[in-house]
């Protein structure tokens, strides 16, 4: 009895593992897809909007009758669920849109790059979870390798970098993502993957309803272009249902310490997709950084 508990315990871990491999890719999937594709006809809110009521419309399909079932447990647990979506969905995903259009991608990169302290220091008072030596060799092997990655090589030119209004706002976004990821893991919700994520998302498309609604009188009106509408569709389908999906099940079963690590991955299968999807050259460099990143992922999930 203890073998298989033990067998299934560690084959959950490597599901956990696949799962947020899985995440980071599409969300590395996402960052190709707004750097590649005209989104300018899109502003951030309108956006952010149309992705979550999208989603929420096809994740409701499936999970609507369950979840009218579960409304006592819903109602029950409405303030976990309210700041859950106000964080994961309508606060940090706007802000890093927001953030985008004023911010170089590899300011962005860089200041991404500090997720995974933030959830560790908000592990500490608010799940008594301190990191542990070997998350701590992990990360000290994976930001010289992001590093490397994001500077090709140059580590000089990140001392000419310009930090301003938007990289304050990409801050904020990754303290959003930081205190969503540590709230996951402790409120612990009694509701299934896709009926969390089903709330969470009518959540947060409720609280940007009204800036959606608000934006046009700001003259920054909807504009749809094929290359615009295939964003969205990758955004809906990959960038929020397969990864937040993946996502919340990694955090629930590795932690969020350990989960928010595998975000160094993102520059890593950027840069992979790009080589064959847009003819991209493979570079010394890449192979240096992702060695360094892959060293030290291996290093904190031993």
């Amino acid at each position: 009895m203890r073998e298989k508990m033990v067998h299934l315990i560690a084959h959950s871990h490597i599901l956990a593992i696949l799962a947020v491999v899985l995440a980071t890719l599409c969300w590395a999937g996402e960052n190709l897809v707004a750097n590649q594709m005209s989104v300018e006809g899109i502003p951030p809110i309108a956006l952010s909007f149309w992705r979550w009521t999208l989603a929420f419309l096809i994740l409701f399909s499936f999970t609507g009758k369950k979840l009218i079932q579960q409304r006592k447990e819903i109602f029950q647990g409405r303030y976990q669920l309210l700041a859950l979506g106000f964080l994961g969905i309508f606060c940090a995903n706007t802000l890093l849109y927001i953030a985008a259009e004023s911010t170089q991608a590899v300011t962005l990169a860089l200041i991404e790059m500090i997720l995974p302290v933030i959830t560790m220091i908000l592990a500490v008072p608010l799940l008594h979870v301190f990191p542990k030596k070997r998350q701590l060799l992990g990360m000290g092997m994976a930001i010289p390798g992001l590093l490397t990655i994001l500077s090709k090589g140059e580590w000089s030119m990140l001392v000419s970098l310009d930090f301003g209004r938007g990289d304050m706002i990409m801050f904020l976004a990754m303290c959003c993502w930081g205190l969503y990821t540590v709230l996951l893991k402790r409120f612990e919700l009694p509701l299934s993957e896709a009926q969390l994520l089903t709330t969470l998302i009518g959540i947060g498309a409720m609280f940007l309803l009204p800036f959606y609604l608000w934006e046009p009188v700001s003259e920054r009106s909807l504009s749809i272009s094929l290359d615009a509408l295939y964003v969205i569709i990758y955004e809906v389908l990959f960038a929020t249902l397969v990864a937040y999906l993946s996502w919340n099940f990694g955090v629930s079963v590795l932690g969020p310490s350990t989960a928010a690590m595998f975000h160094f991955l993102i520059p890593v299968f950027s840069a992979m997709l790009a080589i064959p999807i847009l003819g991209q050259t493979l570079y010394q460099f890449h192979l240096i950084g992702a060695g360094l990143i892959f060293t030290g992922l291996w290093i904190s999930n031993r």
